[in-house]
């Protein structure tokens, strides 16, 4: 099951995958549910269905967030993320350690910051 689907602002579908832990599946498991969702998208299940009523879905593919404490990010994961589709625009959000009591975002990194670094 998804952690969460959303609209940005601009109305295009954003997928979350939410981690509290260490976990080395956070980009693969982000990813198998970008895909899904990426499909449905494309054969406008989510606007017939009425997913988000009275909102207007861009035809964009949807963006990835993948979100866990800082401390926790699992070293593999900038790995992983490097194999993924120039095609996939994904943000990882470290957010804060004491994210329970209040989500403070760390740092992020975007798939096209990631490939700059990964570049130099």
């Amino acid at each position: 099951m998804i952690d969460v689907l959303t609209l940005t602002r601009s109305g295009r579908l954003a997928v979350v995958e939410l981690k509290a832990d260490e976990d080395i599946h956070l980009p693969l498991q982000g990813l198998d549910y970008w895909s899904r969702v990426a499909w449905h998208h494309t054969r406008g299940e989510f606007q017939k269905f009425a997913y988000f009523p009275g909102k207007q879905l861009t035809s964009e593919a949807p963006q990835l967030f993948l979100v866990a404490p800082a401390l926790r990010v699992h070293p593999a994961t900038d790995t992983l993320l490097h194999y993924f589709s120039p095609d996939i625009e994904w943000t990882l959000v470290a957010v804060g350690e004491k994210w329970r009591e209040g989500v403070r975002v760390m740092f992020r990194k975007t798939a096209s910051r990631s490939c700059e670094l990964g570049a130099a």
